[in-house]
């Protein structure tokens, strides 16, 4: 009878657990698609349908709780492209405000996620994508013209790049805590600590709030960045000396930014090991850990053309690059505790079925196999991320005198081939202090 109890607990526990994941996962499995669905909406520039699917997503409660950093970031891209700033900025708050909370509670998050896969927690954002909702912000507030709050965020984003390495190693120090297992952690080396495109901004807004000496600090500050990343990444780097000029205001009116490309995405990675003892037991152990996808442009390189002037806009930072560098930081942390999660799963199964099999064969096979399929459908990566990030960042400046203007940003190919092109209407008047021209292309 004993026998028999534990069997059917065993059993009970098995199928409960089992309907548990099975719903996560599957939910798990729709995000994945609605991601991809919203990432083909904002990068064909149908940011109106985009903004309806994160809308659509919410009712049909592809976000939930748990998924609301995410929702919040696409959010926030998508009508800062439809140039809808103050919306964008709501959304870029409270993604902000989530991700700080979230990375305070992490760690009983953690624990909990060895029951089942990271899928189940409170996405917390990538220390990347929490660096580059400032750049955003920044800008939406310049094309308000509210240059105190947009240095504010341009500033912010240069400090949270300076303190990676801290804010892993505190998530390092935080599990190993909570760790029982004796598991050792650890995180890779942040070799990435300035953002070029921060201190550029930031060099821009102190110019033209008459800052002069502030200005010349954050274009050292941009210089040094660029020497730090030239380090990484598939394109030559700018030479920054193309852009000394902005510490002095004088010299332009007109800011262009322009990005091309898109963030990387990840990718399910799976690894099974299976082994047989002498006695037929079986220990079998599926891992399966999320991998960073490059985005391969087709963007080679970008000029503005204006009242028959051709100017070239210079690459200042390789978004796509500096995430992959502080996600390979990110990334032991990540494994340790897919490996760890798995493993526990692994032996508890092991040891439950083996138990069994001693009194009852039969039943000890089922509940063996019943353990491997648990694994296949519990183990799965968390592929989420911030699908309409860009991937590139480019900048110059115009000297335009008063009246309209044309602006005309091109994306070229390796080849010197238009690839796509854009215009947008300007007006200068004596009273404009800067005028910001965005532009995207994601191909």
């Amino acid at each position: 009878m004993a026998a028999k109890i534990t069997i059917n607990r065993a059993r009970f526990h098995l199928i409960y657990i089992g309907v548990l994941i099975l719903l996560t996962g599957c939910h798990a499995y729709v995000l994945d698609d609605a991601q991809a669905d919203l990432r083909n909406s904002f990068t064909s520039g149908d940011y109106e349908n985009a903004s309806e699917l994160i809308r659509k997503f919410e009712n049909d409660e592809v976000y939930r709780s748990k998924d609301a950093v995410l929702k919040n970031l696409e959010g926030g891209m998508i009508y800062h492209f439809a140039g809808k700033y103050d919306s964008s900025n709501t959304y870029f708050n409270s993604a902000e405000y989530l991700i700080e909370d979230a990375y305070t509670k992490s760690i009983s998050r953690g624990i909990g996620s060895f029951l089942t896969n990271d899928n189940t927690l409170m996405y917390d954002g990538e220390p990347y994508e929490d660096v580059y909702l400032n750049a955003f912000k920044s800008l939406n507030f310049m094309h308000q013209q509210d240059w105190e709050s947009a240095l504010v965020e341009a500033r912010r984003m240069a400090y949270k790049m300076e303190r990676l390495d801290i804010r892993l190693k505190g998530l390092v120090e935080a599990f190993a805590k909570t760790d029982s297992t004796g598991q050792e952690w650890s995180s890779g080396k942040v070799n990435v600590q300035n953002s070029a495109f921060s201190h550029f901004l930031s060099s821009v807004l102190f110019a033209k709030t008459g800052k002069p000496d502030n200005a010349r600090i954050e274009y050292e500050k941009f210089s040094s960045a660029m020497r730090e990343q030239d380090t990484f990444g598939s394109f030559l780097k700018s030479d920054p000396d193309n852009l000394k000029h902005v510490q002095e205001p004088q010299t332009y009116n007109v800011l262009i930014t322009a990005f091309s490309g898109q963030a990387p995405i990840k990718v399910q990675e799976d690894f099974r090991l299976w082994l047989n003892d002498e006695d037929d037991d079986s220990f079998y152990v599926k891992f399966s850990l999320p991998k960073l996808k490059m985005y391969n442009s087709r963007v080679h390189a970008i000029r503005a053309r204006s009242d028959s002037l051709i100017t070239p806009l210079y690459l200042v930072e390789e978004m796509d690059e500096v995430s992959a560098e502080i996600y390979q930081a990110k990334k032991p942390i990540i494994y340790t505790r897919s490996l760890l999660r798995a493993t526990l799963k692994a032996t508890g199964s092991t040891l439950i079925s083996s138990s069994v099999k001693k009194n009852h064969k039969n039943w000890g096979f089922l509940l063996e196999v019943l353990g491997m399929i648990g694994q296949e459908t519990t183990e799965k990566a968390d592929l989420r991320g911030w699908q309409t990030m860009p991937g590139k960042a480019w900048v110059n400046t115009l000297k335009l005198p008063e009246g309209m203007h044309e602006i005309d940003i091109e994306y070229v190919s390796a080849n010197n081939s238009a690839l796509y092109s854009e215009t947008y209407e300007v007006r200068v008047s004596g009273t404009n202090e800067l005028l910001l021209v965005e532009s995207i292309y994601s191909h």
